[in-house]
């Protein structure tokens, strides 16, 4: 689940995506500040799904450090040895 910082991050998106379908201006925004990528290591949601295989899917954000998530998606899954 999201945490609270990104649920307020994601409150603003939510309404400047809105304006800019109805005709707001828009302008490019630099995603690759050491700031931003730093929010979305440590904030991006993800999802784990363990396939009827037995595999599993693991989906985020590609700058989300992913090998905590990994030890954390595998204990959730009840993987971990």
């Amino acid at each position: 689940m999201p945490d609270d910082e990104w649920r307020s991050a994601e409150t603003r998106a939510r309404e400047i995506v809105n304006e800019t379908k109805a005709g707001a201006p828009t302008y490019e925004a630099d995603v690759t500040s050491r700031k931003h990528v730093q929010f979305i290591e440590r904030h991006a949601p993800y999802h784990v799904r363990r396939l009827p295989s037995g595999g599993v899917v693991l989906a985020t954000h590609s700058y989300r450090t992913l090998w905590p998530l990994w030890a954390d998606a595998l204990f959730l899954l009840g993987i971990t040895s």
